[in-house]
């Protein structure tokens, strides 16, 4: 059984990749933007916006798939150009929805799988930018869909994060911002980079065996 994380280049990718090294299951981690350098994981480059690319990428027996890819351009509606509306839902939405096809009908999966897709609290409350929010609000639908339609095997949920302390987006933010959404988060903390990953790996475990088509929403509570 494997690991398999989509968008290990990432910063939560580069903490899936750091703490998966500890446990048994082999992993697979795609890149493109960075390199990455992990003696112990199986590194794919794959570019998601080429579709080629993502039909070579043939893993096998995935016990976890991981989409923890995501792009986000910070435009607002109305000064986006069609190129860069296509390039964000190309990696965001459209290259996943050609992966899990592909793994569907590939029979990439183990006899028990998980399928953990990488949302955005921006998918329940909305954004400031509307292709961003559109695109990680489709996720909703699909792992919905997975849960429904699929066999008793694979089950799917789907991780809705607000900011995350040290992530990318944490980092090119002021110290102000930083500050309001603190204030603004009943628990009075971000989540952790490391506890978001941590929590994602969790999944798979027996524990959590009857989890399937949930949203869960991991914000301290700042949007009910």
């Amino acid at each position: 059984m494997s690991i398999c994380i989509i968008g290990a280049s990432s910063s939560l990718g580069k903490e899936l990749l750091r703490q998966s090294q500890f446990r048994n299951e082999k992993v697979i981690a795609t890149y493109n933007s960075s390199s990455l350098e992990d003696p112990k994981a199986e590194l794919v480059k794959l570019d998601l916006g080429k579709t080629n690319e993502i039909n070579d990428f043939q893993p096998n027996n995935v016990s976890h798939l991981i989409f923890s890819q995501g792009l986000l351009l910070g435009e607002t509606i109305g000064k986006y150009n069609s190129e860069d509306i296509d390039h964000a839902i190309g990696i965001n939405l459209t290259s996943t929805l050609h992966l899990l096809n592909n793994m569907i009908k590939n029979e990439s999966f183990s006899d028990s799988s998980l399928i953990t897709f990488v949302s955005s609290i921006s998918a329940i409350r909305g954004s400031y930018d509307v292709v961003y929010s559109a695109s990680k609000s489709a996720l909703i639908g699909c792992a919905k869909s997975i849960a429904i339609n699929s066999n008793p095997n694979l089950r799917a949920n789907v991780i809705c994060p607000g900011l995350i302390d040290q992530s990318s987006m944490f980092e090119s933010m002021s110290s102000s911002d930083h500050e309001r959404h603190i204030v603004q988060t009943p628990t009075g903390q971000l989540t952790k980079i490391e506890d978001l990953a941590e929590f994602i790996l969790m999944l798979d475990q027996p524990m959590f065996k009857n989890l399937n088509g949930a949203v869960i929403n991991l914000d301290g509570g700042r949007h009910l």
